[in-house]
């Protein structure tokens, strides 16, 4: 497994709350990074794609640099700069305009002198064109490339850029990614302070999340490229989510939006349990998004280190525990790790890949209708409550994949008890041997034809007609199926059964 080099690298350094958050969003054009007038909310090095007249590169915002602070979350945003500032091609030295020279700013522009890097100055916050007088002090630093720049006002950026992307004008173009084959986007998901950071620096192999003892440390998402046998994968890291009752302030709440949206957008989803707590209500809670979202997902339970007294069986208990506690995620797998330790954190990439490869997967029309069928023989559908005829089957399909989502066409959806529907999704998952991952099955009514002139129904054969989806399982009520446009339904004909009526 080795890690994935940024190349065409653009770091953005300086001190704390000058604007290299706004700065870097705005180069970016998209709200990545975290932006409040609290000084060092930025804390882990951000990975950003940006564009500027026809140059593609990659840019990094870093915390703020504070070398003389003994607290341990600066010394390691010290570090954080510094690691940012050997990997970078070009350095963009962020100062503020309004304050002027500052010691930390002189010893900051000596580190990058010594580092022999090429790098300019960027005069934040020179929102009106008088405010480019601001620059003149900060020519004492004896540093040739100084540039008036407001990053709220989108003022002097295109002056800065032109600078920055300069050396790349004859260096190698950057590496597009293959659309056929995206990278698997794995999230790191859980409570606070359960060691999500510690895990993704063991798989990146370096420290790429800043990680205390402190819960709440990771306010951005942090994301790391990976390559495994060929494969590319994102791993990304997630701010802790809690309950919002307990929620600090709003920028933890921002961050555990943050993060619930990127679970959104993974195909993956790693949690992480504290082996010392187990399953609480916190996990629960956490699970519980992934979940409703229907994204595959791998248990971690973290710091097995300090679980005291194992034998043979603790495994197997605690495991059982946890299948109690998380009933709906029974099929999901579960891996005992130490990050600490490095303690069987090396399974957890290829657990992802098999999960991903399994929520890939997609089966033809005739193999799905051929397993409904060994269904329905094994278990008979039940009788309409009050009626004394059964709820029919007609046609099954799969319209999609990551998770793999089925549409059963049937009469009287709407009365069709959850522990049948339950039933079949079990046995298709069986079946298609998705054994690790969640299944959607959506229980749909057939269309009916439209009368002729004689009261007859007129068939049609070119093209079956769905009727509009009113009839979703409780489970997905909120899913859209955007591959049901790909069915056009030229090989379907639904033949009217009269003793329905």
């Amino acid at each position: 497994m080795t890690l994935r080099t940024y190349t065409r690298l653009v770091a953005l350094v300086g001190r704390p709350n000058v604007g290299k958050s706004s700065l870097f969003n705005r180069i970016i054009r998209e709200r990545k990074s975290l932006v409040h007038n609290e000084p060092g909310v930025t804390r882990d090095r951000i990975f950003g794609r940006a564009e500027h007249e026809g140059e593609a590169f990659y840019i990094c915002d870093t915390g703020g640099f504070e070398p003389t602070s003994k607290d341990n979350i600066k010394i390691q945003l010290v570090e954080q700069a510094e690691i940012a500032i050997e990997e970078a091609e070009t350095v963009i030295f962020v100062v503020d305009g309004r304050e002027g020279i500052h010691p930390v700013d002189s010893e900051l522009i000596r580190r990058l002198r010594k580092s022999e890097k090429n790098f300019i100055v960027c005069v934040n916050k020179c929102d009106l064109p008088k405010d480019d007088i601001f620059i003149e002090e900060f020519r004492k630093l004896g540093v040739p490339g100084i540039y008036p720049v407001s990053a709220e006002h989108n003022r002097g950026i295109g002056n800065l850029l032109d600078a920055a992307t300069a050396i790349f004008a004859h260096g190698p173009q950057e590496k597009k990614e293959d659309p056929e084959n995206p990278p698997i986007k794995l999230s790191i998901i859980g409570r606070p302070n359960v060691g999500k950071s510690s895990i993704l620096n063991r798989l990146v192999g370096e420290t790429r999340s800043i990680v205390d003892a402190r819960p709440g440390t990771t306010r951005d998402t942090v994301d790391a490229g990976i390559k495994y046998h060929g494969r590319e994968l994102r791993v990304i890291d997630t701010a802790g989510i809690r309950r919002k009752s307990r929620m600090a302030d709003k920028l933890e709440r921002f961050s555990a939006f943050r993060s619930v949206a990127c679970l959104e957008d993974a195909d993956i989803s790693i949690l992480v349990i504290n082996a010392e707590d187990g399953a609480t209500d916190g996990d629960a809670r956490v699970a519980g998004y992934a979940f409703e979202m229907r994204k595959p997902i791998l248990i971690v339970v973290n710091k097995w280190d300090l679980i005291e007294n194992k034998t043979s069986k603790t495994v197997n208990e605690f495991t059982e525990k946890l299948h109690l506690d998380l009933r709906y995620l029974r099929y999901a797998p579960v891996v005992f790790v130490s990050a600490l330790e490095n303690l069987r954190v090396s399974k957890l990439i290829p657990m992802c890949i098999d999960l991903y490869d399994q929520s890939k997967r997609r089966n033809s029309t005739s193999q799905v209708n051929n397993v409904l069928k060994e269904v329905l023989l094994k278990h008979t559908p039940p009788m309409l409550k009050n009626k004394s005829k059964r709820i029919k089957f007609f046609y099954a399909t799969q319209v999609g994949v990551l998770p793999p989502r089925f549409v059963i066409f049937c009469s009287h959806p709407q009365d069709l008890h959850f522990s049948y529907k339950r039933f079949v999704e079990n046995a298709f998952r069986e079946a298609f041997n998705y054994k690790d991952i969640p299944i959607s099955i959506v229980f749909r009514e057939r269309s009916r034809s439209p009368l002729d002139e004689n009261g007859e129904r007129t068939k049609n054969t070119k093209a079956a007609r769905f009727q509009k989806d009113r009839n979703y399982d409780d489970d997905i009520r909120s899913m859209n199926f955007d591959d049901m446009k790909a069915l056009d339904g030229s090989e379907i004909e639904f033949v009217d059964d009269e003793s329905e009526e």
